[in-house]
């Protein structure tokens, strides 16, 4: 059966016919600033790219000279416009005009540390606008093949002045193709002679885009090479050309000296070393060792791999007991979860009921949708911990969740046939409304909840 010819569809908006068309268009954007814009954009583009790369320049540069801060409707609402003229730009423009494109992208670009500078950013979006401009740039290098040269000044310029939050960190690594082998070499000649140090991101990342190791490692010396993650990038620059004794020495001279939890980002390239120098007894060694110790499945299931058939299915389950009885319980259940052994998930719960974190609810809360059809104790217990968090501390942000999470235990209760140590839903319930009944805020989320 066809739509009705009242559905809202493209088909049927077209037999409105252009006038109509036109006249809503109108009407809808009337006090609508955003929907004008979008209207004279579309008008400029229909005309020549010309006249559409003059109305994206004009909007770009009074989103430049603009010093209002971007509250959270403010940043989507610019996002969404510059989302519109990067479209057009390597839509129609750069169809028509390649070498037009590439200039606005560039103009694209030096928004960004001014408009990182008037917003909160921390879901990344913004960065990630920016991200996106990056790799439309590189395809609009290679449909205009410019002068390497100027190519290298113009992207050492905005490394130089519109990076200051990172938004540009991938710069090189997303354009080393589009820039090629000449490109590369001048960004490097550029950046030096603006001062860069060799141990820059910039400069680094320019070595590793020419397969340069030697002017990767020769930029850490041997204080720099005692950062754990400095030593990791080092030995890893190595393996990669097969010197892996080099890389092997790299690892071990590190002195973590009070850093140990840092000992996990040494463990690939030192174990990589010790399999291409044949010392595969060692390497198997250390994926256990960090295997346990980093509680890290990762490398325990490359040591099983390894293993022959009969032995794994011995040694998963020693080393599954080793996990389960590590003194770091938050990390123990992410392993467990993930390999995933859910009986010794939720045992682990259990024998530990009454000391999980409710704050680590970015843990707790997905371990619980996990463990709920199979063992619904397990869940009740971490759901209950999120709950005693919230009302103890009295986190009212939390509250719209804790009333989730105790209408999540009321529908668990009836599959639970054994409470073991744990108190049955009804008599929890008094407890908590004894302790937490002037809560008055979470009670009435709670009986929305039902």
């Amino acid at each position: 059966m066809p739509p009705a010819r009242s559905t809202l569809n493209a088909h049927n908006l077209e037999a409105l016919g252009a006038a109509t068309l036109a006249a809503l268009l109108l009407e809808l954007s009337e006090g609508n600033a955003a929907a004008k814009r979008r209207l004279r954009l579309a008008l400029a583009a229909g005309q020549s790219a010309e006249e559409a790369g003059r109305e994206v320049r004009k909007r770009l540069r009074a989103i430049d000279r603009s010093d209002t801060f971007l509250d959270a409707a403010r940043r989507r609402s610019l996002l969404s416009e510059l989302e519109g003229h990067l479209a057009t730009i390597r839509g129609a423009i750069r169809s028509a005009d390649p070498a037009l494109a590439l200039g606005l992208h560039w103009e694209l670009l030096e928004l960004s540390e001014g408009v990182l500078d008037r917003c909160d950013d921390s879901s990344g979006q913004v960065a990630g606008f920016f991200h996106t401009v990056l790799q439309s740039l590189a395809e609009t290098i290679t449909a205009t093949a410019p002068q390497p040269e100027v190519v290298a000044e113009q992207l050492a310029e905005a490394l130089q002045h519109c990076n200051g939050y990172g938004q540009l960190d991938e710069a090189v690594e997303l354009l080393a193709g589009a820039l090629g082998r000449a490109g590369l070499e001048a960004l490097r000649r550029e950046c030096r002679a603006r001062g860069a140090d060799e141990g820059s991101a910039v400069l680094l990342a320019v070595a590793d885009a020419l397969g340069d190791v030697e002017s990767f490692v020769a930029a850490f010396d041997a204080e720099d090479l005692q950062w754990p993650p400095n030593a990791a990038a080092v030995a890893s620059r190595l393996l990669q050309v097969g010197r892996a004794g080099e890389a092997l020495a790299v690892v071990k001279a590190v002195k973590l000296d009070g850093r140990e939890w840092m000992a996990g980002v040494l463990s690939d390239p030192q174990i990589a070393a010790l399999e291409a120098l044949g010392r595969a007894a060692e390497a198997q060694q250390l994926r256990r060792q960090r295997a346990l110790e980093e509680l890290n499945p990762r490398h325990l299931r490359d040591y099983l791999s390894r293993l022959p058939a009969f032995e794994d299915g011995e040694a998963e389950e020693e080393a599954l007991d080793l996990v389960q009885a590590d003194p770091d319980h938050g990390g123990a259940l992410r392993f467990l979860l993930a390999w995933p052994v859910r009986r010794r998930a939720a045992a682990l719960v259990l024998a530990h009921a009454d000391t999980w974190d409710g704050e680590a609810y970015n843990l707790l809360g997905p371990a619980a949708e996990q463990l709920e059809a199979d063992h619904p104790l397990a869940a009740t217990v971490l759901l209950r911990s999120m709950v005693h968090f919230a009302l103890t501390m009295g986190r009212s942000s939390r509250y719209r969740h804790a009333a989730r999470h105790l209408r999540r235990c009321v529908e668990l209760a009836p599959a639970i046939t054994d409470w073991a140590d744990q108190p049955p839903h009804t008599l929890y319930l008094d407890e908590l409304r004894r302790r937490h009944g002037h809560k008055y805020g979470f009670w009435a989320l709670a009986d929305e909840q039902g």
